[in-house]
């Protein structure tokens, strides 16, 4: 055996010794006083409580995350799957009145008047969502062909592709926006919003 690896394994034990000392120490009671372990109480032992063991495991996910809140979201569409009935869309802010006036402000500083028509479509997320649409879901797309003015009518799911085609829009299925009504993550109203 050579000095250096004499020494070397000398280092080790002296490191090895120091660690025991310190181990045993380390509870402030000596070293003839054991370290109290805890016992489990029936809860913790039946995983109701008490420390967890660690797991590498990722968290287990039992819900689908929320696609859309319940509620009415204004919206354009991007794409329908009549057969599987889903619908896929860009959520918007359709603003109107003071709240239009004060964003289109924001936007154009040098103006003094609100946005023309009275509305702002903001669109800050280009994020696509998708969601099943309910069976018997109510289905509106305005009519101007009515004597008074603009309204809208009653149509289906199936009769919308043929509409879409009359019109589409260069992003999306149409170049109006629509406002969808979720319910339990399903849309159970589709509404055409009519714009100037």
């Amino acid at each position: 055996m050579t000095t250096g690896s004499a020494r070397r394994g000398l280092v080790s034990l002296v490191a090895v010794g120091l660690f025991g000392l310190a181990a045993c120490d380390s509870g402030g009671g000596g070293a003839d006083t054991p370290t109290p372990t805890p016992t489990p109480t029936a809860s913790a032992a039946a995983g109701l409580g008490g420390p967890k063991a660690a797991t590498s495991a990722a968290p287990v996910v039992t819900k689908d995350p929320v696609v859309l809140a319940d509620g009415r979201h204004a919206v354009f569409l991007t794409q329908l799957d009549v057969d599987k009935r889903t619908l896929a869309f860009d959520k918007i802010d359709f603003l109107t009145g003071e709240a239009a006036k004060k964003e289109y402000l924001k936007q154009n500083p040098a103006e003094t008047d609100g946005p023309p028509d009275d509305y702002l479509i903001v669109n800050n997320n280009p994020l696509v969502r998708t969601l099943p649409i309910a069976p018997g879901a109510t289905i509106l797309i305005v009519d101007l062909t009515g004597d008074s003015g603009v309204t809208t009518k009653k149509t289906t799911l199936a009769a919308l592709p043929a509409y879409f085609a009359k019109n589409k829009g260069e992003k999306y299925l149409w170049y109006d926006p629509f406002w969808l009504t979720v319910k339990k993550g399903r849309i159970t109203r589709i509404e055409e919003q009519f714009v100037p």
